[in-house]
């Protein structure tokens, strides 16, 4: 059985912000797990706050994204949270790089 997955679009005049609880459920996976995955640094809270309190962690849509990317690194390539995130710091350097190539491509005259 294959597990569906969530993919939320944002526009500029939606704003979605998620609970702890509300990502757990979308994502499919435990608390514990998430607040690993923000002290790897692989998501943010939107407010961060100084002592972990799950009541008052909201998400964005780009947060469960960026969830949903990592749970497919560690369950497709069964990576640990180190692997993800390195992989996912790797991953946004090259869409980084890749709208520099085509900002620069722009600006090369047309044939």
């Amino acid at each position: 059985m294959s597990k569906s997955e969530i993919v939320i679009i944002e526009s500029q005049h939606e704003h979605m912000l998620f609970t702890l609880e509300e990502i757990c459920e979308r994502c499919g996976t435990h608390v514990d797990i998430i607040i690993e995955m923000i002290e790897y640094g692989i998501v943010e809270p939107v407010e961060p706050i100084e002592q972990p309190t799950e009541s008052v962690w909201y998400f964005d849509s780009h947060a469960l994204v960026r969830l949903q990317r990592a749970q497919r690194l560690m369950n497709g390539l069964e990576l640990n949270l180190s692997g993800v995130a390195l992989s996912l710091e790797l991953m946004d350097e090259i869409d980084l790089l890749q709208k520099h190539i085509d900002v620069l491509k722009n600006q090369l005259p047309s044939d």
